[in-house]
């Protein structure tokens, strides 16, 4: 969490030394037009990690991992989002795939356990997108489309002191529709704007809710923009009486190249 804070201390100073005037060429602000326009962003999710598993009413196990955890036991991890657009239609697609192992987790009423979870998750976004609003400071698209989530986990419990112990895994897919808004308001005449992101949806295959919001500060180059902020995700999940939760809250930084 100082990681975080100290970051957004970092942003919160940048402000103060923005350039009156934006660099010549520079598109701060994407503007419609009748031509197809686009961008591709690989991006890092530096993320804290929490959830829970109950049955009926009875939790019976959570996890909390902080980012350096993660890191930490990290063995694969891709990020990237996509977008292009032609008038004021366009099309989106977020996509993050993790492989993580080798994180301990809680068992809840059980202190004479042990354990470590492994697990390997994709979380896909594709979403249709309508400009609704855009001027030469702000930029505004409605989103409708569904978010696919894939999740394979092994959890291998053992008693302490005890060679003796046993393992459980599970693979999920669910697939639920979402509804949302995303776009950007330029700060003054200068090259920095903020970029943000909001969507919610649920009553899809086994999902109760999801959600996912970002907000940060970006700078506008020829060729496209950086980005930095905060970005926040939940998912509840409940099928054949288990209820999951996970939230995933932390840094997340990219470079959007412009086609």
């Amino acid at each position: 969490m100082k990681k975080i804070i100290s970051a957004l201390t970092v942003l919160a100073g940048s402000l103060a030394v923005l350039p009156a005037q934006a660099a010549e060429g520079v598109r701060t602000i994407p503007q419609v037009t009748n031509e197809w326009r686009g961008a591709v962003t690989p991006y890092i999710w530096v993320t804290n990690v929490g959830g829970s598993v109950a049955y009926g009413e009875r939790k019976l196990a959570s996890v909390d991992y902080h980012a350096r955890d993660v890191i930490s036991n990290l063995n694969f991890a891709a990020m990237l989002t996509l977008e292009a657009h032609h008038g004021r239609l366009g099309v989106m697609a977020d996509m993050v795939y993790s492989k993580v192992s080798g994180q301990k987790s809680e068992v809840l009423g059980k202190p004479a356990l042990s354990s470590n979870t492994f697990a390997e998750q994709g979380i896909y976004t594709f979403a249709a997108t309508y400009t609704i609003h855009n001027t030469k400071d702000t930029y505004l698209d409605g989103l409708a489309g569904v978010r696919v989530m894939n999740l394979v986990t092994r959890t291998d419990l053992k008693a302490y002191d005890s060679v003796y112990g046993s393992s459980n895994s599970i693979a999920t897919t669910s697939t639920t529709p979402i509804a949302g808004l995303k776009g950007r308001v330029r700060l003054g005449e200068s090259d920095y704007f903020i970029p943000f992101y909001s969507d919610v949806g649920g009553l899809g295959q086994n999902t109760e809710v999801t959600t996912q919001q970002m907000v940060g500060i970006g700078h506008a180059y020829e060729w496209g923009a950086a980005t930095i902020g905060m970005k926040y995700l939940y998912n509840r999940q409940k099928s054949g009486g288990i209820t999951t939760t996970q939230t995933l809250f932390g840094v997340v930084a990219g470079l959007s190249i412009r086609f």
